[in-house]
């Protein structure tokens, strides 16, 4: 396995690529690179490992401007001491978040969780079953506006919600539009890796939601943008399904 390890804390580095050789002598670290500007400078010239681990806060930037630059396909381990990037990350191409100092037996469950979802992708791209093309989903939605209608793009829409019979399209500006559609009619049209259905009520874009906290009875509460008035919660029997689709 070629790895290759962004961190500018050079005994962080060293610590990590020592574990990863305990843990599987095979693994190659291909580079350690301690900014974006050496990131980027290392990418544009190299063939991409297999697998990218990854501080947040570098020597000058935060990693996360490495991967909006350029279009890194290897999955990635963050690697923080801080626990507040893990939302961030997860909209990335990642495949677990790991706090410092790193654990080894956590670092070893990472490590099998990238082995399994590798696995997975090799099976999937083995299969003969093609995939839903991208314009199988809705792009736009047509909707009331005062005496007409008006055009909204899916990408605008930061949540759908069903209250009194009723179906709401909510905007990333905080335009609110009844629509006809139900929410299960919905939840069929648009791309699954972009909307999640986190309870019966509520169909939520990736891009809307700014904390996650846990909380009573195994559920979880969301903050999002805009925000409601009242509290948005994970109901209980869909926070697994959530949280796989946070780490698609």
């Amino acid at each position: 396995m070629k790895i290759v390890i962004i961190e500018d804390e050079y005994f962080s580095a060293e610590k990590l690529s020592f574990l990863l050789h305990q843990i599987d002598p095979s693994i190659e670290v291909l580079a350690i690179l301690p900014s974006v500007e050496s990131g980027l400078a290392w990418f544009r010239n190299n063939p991409e490992p297999d697998l990218i681990f990854s501080d947040v806060q570098l020597e000058d930037k935060e990693s996360f401007e490495l991967f909006r630059q350029l279009p890194i396909g290897a999955p990635i381990i963050y690697t923080t001491a801080f626990d507040h990037y893990a939302l961030q990350a997860f909209k990335q191409n990642s495949v677990d978040y790991l706090l410092k100092p790193v654990d080894p037996d956590e670092l070893r469950a990472a490590l099998k969780k990238y082995e399994h979802q590798a696995y997975r992708m090799q099976q999937k791209g083995l299969s003969s079953r093609p995939e839903p093309a991208r314009e199988a989903f809705k792009e736009r939605f047509l909707v009331k506006k005062g005496n007409g209608l008006a055009v909204i793009k899916t990408t605008e829409i930061a949540y759908f919600k069903s209250e009194q019979k009723l179906t709401f399209l909510v905007t990333f500006d905080n335009q609110r539009y009844v629509i006809e559609p139900t929410l299960d009619q919905i939840t069929e049209q648009v791309d699954a890796k972009q909307f999640n259905r986190i309870s019966r009520s509520r169909l939520v874009s990736l891009d809307c939601i700014r904390k996650i906290n846990p909380h009573f009875n195994g559920r979880l509460k969301l903050e999002l943008h805009p925000p409601e008035t009242e509290e948005v919660f994970v109901s209980r029997e869909r926070v697994q399904a959530f949280k796989d689709w946070l780490n698609l």
